[in-house]
């Protein structure tokens, strides 16, 4: 594996100097894992890195579940916080006395992190309109990037990020948890189809879970606490409505993609590692959906309703992958709707289901009997070390390794999420080019891979 790089900073932080002496350059995709524990010293002050968090991930109702709030405590255990940017400051207070108790500095505009070269990384927990904008520049002002899933709100910015990635030579992990995390589960998971447990695969089924009807909505006076301007960001501008911020933010096209892309950056995200298309994606998506409100032409026709699929019955049709998993034909068909929460895995063996609440079925059952070979994990991440997934971030940071969660594989994922969005908006099965990144024989959906931001809120250094 070929490590990242960068000029500007590789040697400006007593941290990222020492990674060379604390880490040894493997040849595998995806971690920077090593064996024997090699970590942050999250103990020695001295080596600790600066961070910030831009975005609270404030939930009313939940004010301890914020995405925000979550990451941001779990990056105290490895680096020093020394900043938090949020437009909302009762967010913006109740996060800044939760995880520093008071001690780091507080700000509402995010530029001002991005100016500062104190600062070694940030943690982004925005609502997702904002997070292509965010990265793209911190990464080009030298610093490395956590993101919260789903870390674009178009192909099109997941082409750029990823791009931003390549030019910057920046470490960027995506908060797709479940790579890391739930007693391997889903490594487990993945392993099993690998190792041929379901014989051929013939189809994989992942339920998401209905999203959120909702609506007609109030229009009313941002609160004085909000900075709403500043939170729609490249938004559209649009009227305040309390339903807009905050958690049901994922229920707005204008800002987020729904349950498709809200937990599809999840389970779409494992069935892709699993069949060996994580760098690559769907040769067609076919979906229809249950929506709040008419669309013209894709668009929503109303402006005080959710926008986003509340049910939803996706098809996506993959090549075959036979190098590295035997399947039943020259295709394997995903199939998402809202069921159930997790992944169905079917073979001509049987099959089973796997959540982050449990792994189950018969061929389950059996590994107690024919266990997976010793290395079946390793062979996935490059290591038998298990750690979190923010350890691997920090990890990465000294390492200057691809994170076990990176942009490449995530916006794979993602875009076949964004691509099931697109079908149910306009109403028709889409061919996909996965190697050229555009639809075939339709000028319309092409011309949804993107959009327009709103005048002042561009990504800094992009060129018209």
């Amino acid at each position: 594996m070929m490590p990242h790089t960068s000029p500007r900073r590789v040697n400006r932080r007593v941290f990222l100097a020492r990674s060379t002496l604390a880490y040894v350059s493997t040849s595998v995709a995806y971690t920077c894992w090593a064996a024997g524990g090699n970590h942050v010293n999250a103990n020695d002050k001295n080596d600790r890195p600066k961070v910030a968090l831009i975005g609270a991930g404030w939930q009313p109702d939940k004010r301890r579940r914020g995405r925000g709030l979550e990451i941001g405590k779990q990056a105290t255990a490895h680096a020093d916080l020394v900043a938090i940017c949020e437009v909302d400051s009762v967010a913006a207070k109740f996060a800044h006395q939760t995880l520093t108790q008071g001690r780091c500095e507080l700000l509402s505009d995010y530029r001002q992190i991005i100016d500062r070269d104190d600062i070694d990384a940030v943690l982004i927990a925005t609502p997702d309109h904002w997070h292509a904008k965010i990265a793209i520049e911190a990464m080009r002002s030298g610093k490395d990037v956590y993101c919260e899933k789903p870390a674009s709100l178009t192909i099109d910015e997941g082409i750029q990020m990823r791009a931003a990635v390549k030019e910057t030579g920046r470490v960027m992990q995506i908060g797709t948890q479940q790579r890391s995390e739930y007693n391997s589960r889903f490594l487990t998971a993945i392993a099993m189809v690998r190792d041929g447990r379901l014989g051929k695969l013939q189809r994989i089924r992942i339920g998401l879970g209905p999203g959120w009807r909702g609506g007609p909505f109030q229009a009313s006076s941002p609160p004085p606490t909000l900075d709403w301007n500043q939170w729609l960001g490249p938004a559209p501008m649009a009227d305040y409505r309390p339903e807009r911020t905050h958690r049901t933010f994922r229920w707005w096209y204008e800002y987020a993609g729904g349950q498709l892309a809200d937990w599809g950056a999840h389970h779409v995200d494992i069935a892709q590692w699993a069949i060996g298309h994580d760098n690559h994606g769907p040769i067609s998506v076919t979906a229809t959906g249950d929506l709040n409100q008419p669309l013209n032409n894709g668009m929503p026709t109303r402006a005080d309703m959710y926008n986003t699929p509340v049910g939803f019955s996706v098809r996506c049709v993959f090549p075959a992958n036979p190098n590295v998993v035997a399947s039943d034909g020259d295709t394997i068909e995903m199939l998402i709707d809202d069921g159930r929460n997790g992944i169905i895995f079917e073979g001509d063996r049987g099959r089973f289901f796997v959540n982050r609440a449990t792994l189950e079925g018969t061929l389950v059952d059996e590994l107690a009997e024919q266990p997976l070979p010793a290395d079946a994990i390793e062979k996935l991440t490059g290591s038998s070390d298990r750690v979190s997934h923010m350890q691997n971030f920090f990890d990465c940071m000294r390492s200057r390794q691809t994170p076990i969660a990176p942009i490449e594989s995530h916006h794979r994922t993602i875009s076949t999420c964004h691509l099931a969005n697109l079908s149910v908006r306009l109403g028709r099965e889409l061919k996909w080019d996965a190697k050229n990144e555009q639809f075939i024989g339709d000028e319309m959906a092409n011309s949804m891979l993107s959009r327009h931001s709103r005048s002042g809120f561009e990504i800094e250094g992009n060129h018209s």
